[in-house]
């Protein structure tokens, strides 16, 4: 008889999804969270639902994976962009080029309005538990990253400002990355994402921080600091002797080109549902749905990293002469002949920062490894930036 239980570790939006679908497909779906609330790992900064990646829509992408907007969502179109001389270009997009999501405890953010859907369906919670043993024959895992390939550095405050969004792009403000302003209803955030040389991430910020300024007239009021961190690589397998389906960035569905990787761990949570629920392969449901999409994110993430200084401004430009530059980004977002061989190059350049350490149990069945993953398991491909 098929198991009804269902236990999903971590609370994240990869595992909240998998526990909404499965719990409204009438199984008993138990979250095991070691925090005592959902989005325990933020601190009320804004991110960003990309817009780009795909024709659909990301608010019918929601629908599609079983989820509602009882959170704030909101749509940001125009934007101002800088390049490293601080030359300003405004970036004009047909649809919403991003939503505005806000992370963290609140009452309001992305993450409360997955635990109230979650709920509502009837998901059961067990708070301040960090599970160690697989508690049934089949386990969704789901326990954000275990290394930083890219981190974030920035301040979140109260400002008068009208809502706007702005992005920087110097490698000497943010290394391969990028440094971006975002202001919805009075709040704003404003963080530096770098790719490389973490250990001076102080002074980056810093730097950004006097660029933003010279920029934007903003007054910034009652500011806090928050940091944050990112881990993408590509396993030969998403999950373990059957039974452990990793999803989120546990098993490495991040955005390699700007770390926007939201859209990929909740369609993981959705298809490690659907693997469950119609009893098909889980690794097949992922390399047909997902796997496309990161390699053409690790292509691009190598063309960017090759860019420098000078590339940056060409490609500010060239998308302020788009009049939508959202069909500019779709188009180098589409998995293709070119992007297939640039895959094959950026696969070997990368290294993750992610060191697989094992349990060495010989029948393992712990949740933070991954020793006994496959019999049949190929090399694992990991990429650095």
């Amino acid at each position: 008889m098929k198991d009804r239980t269902i236990h999903i570790i971590g609370a994240g939006p990869a595992g909240l999804v998998a526990a909404i679908n499965l719990a409204n497909a009438g199984y008993d779906a138990i979250v095991h969270e070691q925090h005592d609330d959902v989005g325990s790992r933020f601190n009320g900064d804004f991110q960003g639902i990309e817009n780009w990646s795909s024709r659909k829509d990301a608010k019918l992408f929601f629908q599609e994976i079983g989820l509602q907007v009882n959170f704030l969502c909101a749509p940001h179109q125009t934007g101002h962009f800088y390049g490293p001389n601080l030359n300003g270009v405004e970036i004009k997009t047909g649809r919403p080029l991003f939503y505005l999501i806000e992370r963290g405890v609140a009452a309001g953010s992305f993450d409360q309005g997955l635990k109230q859907q979650a709920l509502a369906a009837g998901v059961q919670f067990l708070w301040n538990d960090k599970v160690e043993k697989m508690p049934s024959e089949v386990t969704i895992v789901g326990t954000g990253p275990k290394a930083a390939d890219v981190i974030a550095k920035g301040i979140i405050f109260r400002t008068s400002h009208p809502d706007a969004y702005f992005g920087f792009l110097d490698d000497r403000i943010a290394p391969k990355g990028y440094a971006y302003l975002l202001v919805n209803n009075q709040k704003a955030t404003f963080a530096t994402c770098m790719f490389q040389d973490f250990r001076n991430s102080r002074v980056y910020y810093e730097r950004a921080f006097k660029s933003m300024r010279r920029t934007a007239d903003i007054e910034i009021i009652e500011p806090t600091e928050f940091g944050g961190f990112g881990n993408f690589f590509l396993p030969s397998s998403g999950h373990k002797k059957d039974r452990f389906l990793y999803v989120g960035e546990t098993a490495g569905f991040q955005d390699a080109l700007w770390g926007f990787g939201l859209r990929y761990a909740l369609l993981s949570g959705y298809l490690a549902a659907q693997s469950i629920i119609s009893d098909r392969d889980f690794d097949q449901l992922c390399r047909h749905y997902i796997w496309p999409a990161l390699k053409t994110s690790l292509a691009n993430r190598w063309l960017f990293a090759h860019l420098g200084n000078r590339g940056y401004q060409w490609v500010l430009n060239r998308l302020n002469k788009s009049r939508d530059a959202v069909d500019i980004l779709q188009k180098h977002h589409q998995f293709s002949f070119s992007k297939q061989l640039l895959f094959l190059l950026a696969k070997n350049w990368y290294h993750t920062r992610l060191i697989d350490k094992q349990c060495m149990h010989e029948h393992c069945d712990c949740i933070w490894c991954r020793c006994g993953k496959s019999e049949n398991m190929t090399e694992t491909i990991y990429v650095q930036r």
